[in-house]
């Protein structure tokens, strides 16, 4: 199998990039850094690069355990990231990770940076959010589609750096891939301004993942033109 993979990171409307990525045989990341805290972007450098880090020296693992250590290593680099100067303190960020062996894949994440999984053009899997909406969608309070717009979208209920012992618990998802397939990964001001539809139609007209990183990145800059809009990065990988 050959992954393609291209990505992408942009400000927004912001002076900040507090988003980061990272990828490395087999291990993709992405990472955002909360708006609003101090050094968000020093917390999603941190984390990232400490989970393609366990990868390179441990190799890869679909395992339970091993996902679930990975994501307690990146909370706690960012913990003790936070101790290491006093402007560090309030630091924060999501983390969405893909790992996949060549036959399988499975993901994980904290907070609202997303994974989304496509088979024949279609999507197959979906990550979900550590937010309030996510919790309303869930118990049928608003609809799923309506969470990009509800007033609670941002307040997540589980985030990298706020408590050393961090709760959270790995997808059981296994996902066989097979030449075709495609997944995406991407902060909240990413899918907030791309429909999970229009994610698929962008796949079908694409013939390399820059080719459809690039179509939906037209739908972002379009949707936020003249706005104050947030961090948008994206990974998008095809496979053949």
């Amino acid at each position: 199998m050959v992954f393609s993979t291209y990505a992408f990171s942009g400000l927004g409307g912001r002076q900040n990039n507090e988003d980061y990525f990272l990828y490395h045989n087999g291990i993709w990341v992405v990472a955002d850094g909360l708006g609003g805290h101090d050094c968000g972007e020093v917390a999603a450098k941190t984390a990232s690069e400490t989970v393609v880090d366990f990868v390179k020296e441990n190799g890869i693992s679909l395992s339970d355990r091993t996902l679930y250590e990975i994501i307690m290593k990146a909370n706690a680099s960012v913990v003790e990231a936070q101790k290491t100067d006093k402007k560090f303190e309030s630091m924060r960020t999501t983390l969405v990770f893909a790992t996949c062996d060549g036959k399988q894949l499975r993901y994980a994440n904290v907070g609202d940076s997303r994974f989304y999984y496509f088979k024949q053009g279609h999507l197959h899997t979906q990550s979900m959010d550590h937010s309030v909406s996510a919790l309303s969608a869930k118990m049928g309070d608003i609809k799923y589609e309506d969470i990009r717009h509800d007033d609670d979208r941002n307040k997540l209920l589980k985030v990298l750096g706020n408590e050393e012992e961090l709760k959270v618990k790995v997808p059981e998802t296994v996902i066989p891939i097979e030449r075709g397939d495609a997944f995406l990964l991407c902060s909240d001001g990413f899918w907030e301004h791309v429909y999970e539809n229009e994610m698929e139609i962008d796949l079908i007209k694409s013939a390399s993942a820059e080719q459809w990183l690039k179509f939906m990145l037209k739908r972002v800059i379009l949707r936020t033109k003249n706005q104050d809009n947030d961090n948008y990065t994206a990974i998008a990988v095809v496979i053949g």
